[in-house]
């Protein structure tokens, strides 16, 4: 059976990113494994360390009974056969601790929230926290930022840098669309519209219909001197409710998705973010 995996601090924007894998793991018929994460304290001496191991076995059984009642939760919500759950409590730093469960364990996506866009602690902690995972694994990540709706995936955006490695990732993308009988758009944005640009999506598209015979393929080139801005112009005109990008291991999210335009992508949105790994 697939698996899932999400992490949670149970937090309101975790709450919410547990409620999306919960559906996403519904329709792909994976299995949801949902992680808490504490974080060891400093020790000096032997009388802390017993102290610190006391309080660390109070705040597992804590955790463990806050991660079934999430469960219990959406098993009443959805029903019995809804989803399978498994539970983890680790002590680590979250994302060392995603990541050596997904070169140990076979997780077919991780799951987790993400917001950010302010000074809060919370805001700080979790987008970092989402950026560290998505460096950290090879799975398909999806990020879900607070206010995404809990409903399934009709309309997906595949936001195209001209890469060639596209053609793997929108093969993996079409069977998820599939999967929740979806449609799929891709997309590219150049700043300034010129002859070279047009050469290189007309390129770009003839080697991938010659990698994907016989699937049509819906291609838009949008033209604005803000990548940020005519990206999200063009998610608001097509309605889109998810958008799937692809990850070079050399780069944060490839040339045109940089650090920056991705953390105020997946900040400034209500949108889940899917990250395909090259």
């Amino acid at each position: 059976m697939k698996k899932i995996l999400c992490p949670t601090d149970f937090s309101k924007t975790a709450t919410n990113a547990v409620e999306v894998a919960a559906m996403v793991a519904h329709y792909l018929q994976a299995s949801l494994t949902l992680l808490h994460v504490i974080h060891l304290p400093l020790i000096d001496t032997t009388e802390m360390a017993l102290e610190a191991n006391e309080v660390l076995e109070n705040q597992k059984q804590h955790s463990l009974e806050k991660l079934t009642n999430m469960c219990q939760h959406l098993t009443q919500k959805h029903g019995q056969g809804f989803c399978e759950y498994d539970l983890i409590v680790k002590e680590a730093l979250l994302a060392d601790a995603v990541k050596n469960l997904c070169r140990t364990e076979t997780f077919e996506m991780v799951v987790v929230g993400t917001t950010g866009g302010g000074n809060s602690l919370e805001e700080i902690l979790i987008g970092s926290n989402t950026q560290a995972v998505i460096e950290g694994v090879k799975c398909p990540v999806l990020a879900v930022p607070a206010k995404t709706p809990v409903q399934p995936f009709r309309h997906l955006v595949f936001a195209s840098n001209y890469q060639p490695e596209d053609a793997e990732a929108i093969q993996r993308l079409l069977k998820l669309a599939a999967i929740f009988n979806a449609e799929v758009n891709m997309v590219h944005v150049s700043q300034k519209e010129g002859t070279d640009s047009q050469s290189n999506a007309n390129k770009y598209r003839e080697n991938l219909q010659a990698q994907l015979p016989g699937i049509p393929l819906q291609f838009q080139e949008i033209i604005h001197p803000d990548e940020v801005e005519g990206l999200k112009g063009f998610l608001t005109t097509t309605q889109a409710d998810l958008l799937v990008v692809l990850k070079k291991h050399k780069g944060f999210l490839s040339n045109l998705f940089s650090q920056s335009l991705s953390e105020q992508m997946t900040y400034q949105t209500k949108l889940p973010l899917l990250v395909y790994h090259a």
